[in-house]
């Protein structure tokens, strides 16, 4: 037979565990389509790819993006 201590213990880690799964998942709510477009187009506008010589590494680090925010282009 498990001892106080030890259930008392346990109880206490998964409560924990339960804790930061809920924070987890409410940290990563689903962006609007506008919002993770301008998200993405910020981030690839700070990683200077704008070239016309760069436009299919620029569609598709945009599109991994907007995939990554579970959207497809």
């Amino acid at each position: 037979m498990k001892s106080k201590g030890t259930v008392l213990l346990t109880v206490a880690m998964v409560a924990a565990i339960g804790f930061a799964d809920n924070a987890l998942a409410a940290s990563h709510k689903k962006l609007s389509f506008e919002q993770a477009w301008k998200l993405c187009k910020s981030q690839m506008d700070k990683d200077k790819i704008a070239s016309s010589l760069t436009t299919n590494d620029r569609y598709l680090r945009g599109g991994s993006c907007m995939h990554m925010h579970g959207y497809n282009l």
